[in-house]
C-alpha cells in the first residue's frame, strides 16, 4: 500500500507497520468479511488527502492523525459506512470534502472531529427526508471558517437543520447565537441580514427561509407534502391520521404513531405513542378561524387551494403556524402554513 500513496503517508505507515498490522487483525476478527481492497482503496483516496492536507498545516501532528485515521476507516469498511460496499455515499463523500478543509481542527483533535463528521454524515443519510449532500457541501463550504471543534460542531448543527432536520430546530437557533454572525448567516444564506432580527423571524414562524423571504406570509398556502407508502420508502401502510398533541403533529396509521417535525427546511418523523395520539385526537376541534368541511379549508375567510388529487379530508389539525390536513386518496401528510400574526 505504502507504494501507492504519498511519501508522507508512506513514511507513517513504514514506522507504525507493526502496530497498524495488529489493528487490522483486531479488526478483522471483529468484522470477519472485511474488505482488504477496499481498505486499501479507502486509505489511497479518502486518508492520503487529508494526511496530505495535515501536513501542510501542522506537520508534527500527521503521525496521530493518520493513526486516529485508519482506525475510523478501518471501522468505517467494518461496517459498510464507506468502500465498495457502502450503503449510502455520504460518509465517504464528507471525509473526502469536509475534512481536508478543515485540516488545522484535525490536527487538533483527529478521533473527535473525524467521528463527528462520519457520524453526522451517517446520521443524515439514516434520516428520512434529510439531505446530507446539503449538509456535506455546506460543511465544506463554510468549515474552514471555525476556529476550534466548538464552533465546528456548533456550525454542523445548524446545518443540519439547514439540511431538513426539522427536529433540530429549536437547538440550532439556540446554538446558532454562539457562532460569529457572519458564519451563521452564511450558513442560512442571509448573509445581507442582521441575525438577531432574522432569528427572531425564525422563531415565531417556522415556515420563514431566510435564504427567500416568502412575502404572502400573511396568506395560508400549501407549504410542503409530507409522508409516503411504506412500499415505496415512506412510513404509512395505509392512510395516514393526523392529530395535535402539546402543540406538536403527532400521525397514526395502520397501529403505529410518529411525531411529525417540519418547517420550511424540511420534515422528520420520529416515533411517538398511541397515549400521545389519543390526547390530540381527545383535544378535537380546530382554533377559531380555521375549519374543514369536504376536501374545502377556509383560514380566516379565505379558502385554501388544495392539490384537486388530495380528496375530501379525513383529518386536520393546527397548531398556531401549521395546519395538518390528511385524505383516504393519499399516504400524504398535506401542511398549510397559518397567517402569522
Amino acid at each position: 500500500m505504502s507504494a501507492a500513496v504519498s511519501p508522507t503517508l508512506s513514511a507513517v505507515l513504514r514506522a507504525e507497520r507493526h502496530q497498524l498490522n495488529e489493528r487490522f487483525a483486531a479488526a478483522r476478527v471483529r468484522h470477519p468479511d472485511l474488505d482488504a481492497e477496499a481498505f486499501a482503496g479507502f486509505i489511497r483516496g479518502a486518508v492520503d488527502p487529508l494526511v496530505g492536507a495535515v501536513a501542510r498545516t501542522r506537520f508534527e501532528r500527521v503521525a496521530d492523525v493518520t493513526l486516529a485515521a485508519y482506525d475510523i476507516a478501518l471501522e468505517l469498511i467494518g461496517q459498510k459506512l464507506v468502500g465498495r460496499s457502502a450503503r449510502t455515499p455520504h460518509v465517504g463523500g464528507a471525509w473526502r470534502r469536509i475534512l481536508p478543509e478543515v485540516a488545522p481542527l484535525i490536527a487538533a483533535a483527529p478521533e473527535r472531529m473525524i467521528t463527528a463528521v462520519c457520524n453526522a454524515s451517517h446520521h443524515l443519510s439514516s434520516t428520512t427526508g434529510a439531505r446530507p449532500g446539503a449538509w456535506i457541501e455546506l460543511m465544506a463550504r463554510l468549515g474552514g471558517q471555525c476556529t476550534d471543534s466548538s464552533m465546528f460542531l456548533t456550525l454542523g448543527q445548524v446545518a443540519a437543520w439547514r439540511a431538513g432536520m426539522a427536529h433540530f430546530r429549536e437547538s440550532a437557533i439556540a446554538a446558532a447565537d454562539k457562532l460569529p454572525e457572519p458564519l451563521v448567516l452564511a450558513a442560512i444564506e442571509a448573509p445581507k441580514a442582521r441575525w438577531a432580527e432574522v432569528r427572531d423571524r425564525l422563531r415565531s414562524d417556522p415556515w420563514y427561509d431566510p435564504a427567500a423571504p416568502n412575502e404572502t406570509s400573511a396568506t395560508a398556502r400549501v407549504v410542503a407534502r409530507v409522508g409516503a407508502f411504506r412500499g415505496f420508502g415512506g412510513f404509512f401502510i395505509e392512510p395516514p391520521t393526523a392529530a395535535m398533541a402539546d402543540g406538536q403533529i403527532i400521525v397514526g396509521s395502520g397501529g403505529e404513531w410518529w411525531l411529525l417535525s417540519a418547517d420550511a427546511f424540511g420534515a422528520t418523523f420520529h416515533r411517538a405513542t398511541r397515549e400521545e395520539f389519543d390526547r390530540g385526537r381527545a383535544a378535537s376541534g380546530l382554533p377559531e378561524g380555521i375549519s374543514v368541511r369536504g376536501a374545502t379549508a377556509m383560514v380566516r375567510g379565505c379558502s385554501v387551494s388544495l392539490p384537486d388529487a388530495f380528496g375530501e379530508v379525513t383529518s386536520a389539525c393546527a397548531s398556531r403556524t401549521t395546519l395538518a390536513l390528511t385524505s383516504a386518496h393519499t399516504h400524504a401528510v398535506l401542511l398549510v402554513a397559518l397567517p402569522v400574526a
